[in-house]
């Protein structure tokens, strides 16, 4: 099979059952017309039987049995054959999920941190000391928490959520009086686990719709909401009524949705709500205190669910 069957080569599959057909015919005759007579004789036990019923018992035996065991020994290899493929694709998916994640650590540092270190340093030459050293302390603890915290497969909920706080403070001191933020956290982040920087990339890609208004002020609406059993967050920012084009490397949004799936997969909703001038996103994730270590569905089994409403055809 492996040689023929896995390969197309249905021709020489034919040739060898054929093959296989004949040899097991003769077996069987061979084994019919002289071992079983041995056998028989040592038992004292004659049975009558003449040439074309041997002829018969050996197909009836033989040749029509041992399909039976061949098909029983076929479906076991198929099977060991889809289940190693099914590994393999697993492990693919997850090697492939941590590489966007180098991918996206690495995309983020150059603009983010040169834009931030500029803006820092300006502070620096205005003799304003105390908000420079906080903004450089915000941006230490950024990085610290991209390079070396998210290479684990969860991470604690509390500090994603003061990342992102850091993230906002930083770019609403680059951008000045042009930005107006409101962040609201309700309920206590204990000890929950998320996956790292998932996040992170709602609010990267908020930014890229921010970045391209031309009003004199920005605004951006943040909630997270934390329960025993799951979480929420509700995100609303403004936007340009020109269409944004994203490249396959900045659809922050899509690439989301892929871990999402990967680490949450039946235990998550995403709804985003394009309108002319404003986008809203709201994403729930189903929380197991027990899954530390692994992310896993609920109980209930429901489907994944991705809206994406277009209030207005000219809005992306």
């Amino acid at each position: 099979m492996p040689q023929y069957l896995f390969k197309a080569r249905y021709i020489g599959l034919v040739m060898q059952v054929l093959i296989l057909a004949f040899l097991i015919l003769m077996s069987s005759y061979f084994i019919h017309r002289s071992i079983f007579p041995l056998v028989n004789t040592a038992f004292n036990y004659e049975p009558v039987i003449d040439n074309q019923n041997l002829w018969w018992t050996s197909i009836t035996s033989g040749l029509l049995s041992a399909p039976k065991i061949i098909s029983a020994a076929a479906a076991i290899k198929l099977l060991k054959r889809w289940w190693l493929k099914q590994k393999e694709k697993e492990r693919l998916e997850k090697e492939k999920l941590i590489t966007d994640l180098q991918l996206l650590k690495a995309q983020m540092h150059p603009e983010f941190l040169f834009s931030s270190l500029d803006n820092i340093c300006v502070m620096v030459q205005k003799k304003n000391i105390n908000t420079a050293s906080m903004l450089l302390l915000k941006l230490a603890d950024i990085l610290s928490y991209i390079l070396y915290e998210c290479d684990n497969r969860l991470v604690l909920l509390e500090k994603e959520i003061k990342v992102i706080k850091d993230y906002l403070v930083l770019e609403k001191n680059r951008m000045a009086n042009r930005l107006e933020i409101d962040v609201a956290v309700k309920g206590e982040p204990g000890a929950k686990m998320i996956a790292p920087l998932l996040l992170f990339s709602f609010i990267e890609n908020c930014f890229l719709y921010i970045a391209n208004k031309k009003l004199e002020r920005n605004w951006i609406n943040l909630e997270f909401q934390i329960e025993p059993a799951e979480f929420t967050m509700k995100l609303i920012h403004g936007k340009t009524t020109e269409p944004l084009v994203l490249s396959a490397n900045k659809n922050m949004i899509a690439k989301a949705i892929k871990r999402l799936d990967f680490f949450y997969p039946g235990s998550y909703e995403l709804k985003t709500t394009v309108e002319p001038e404003i986008m809203m996103t709201y994403l729930r994730i189903v929380l197991d205190e027990s899954m530390n270590e692994n992310a896993r569905p609920n109980a209930s089994g429901e489907k994944n669910i991705h809206i994406f409403e277009e209030m207005n055809h000219a809005a992306t």
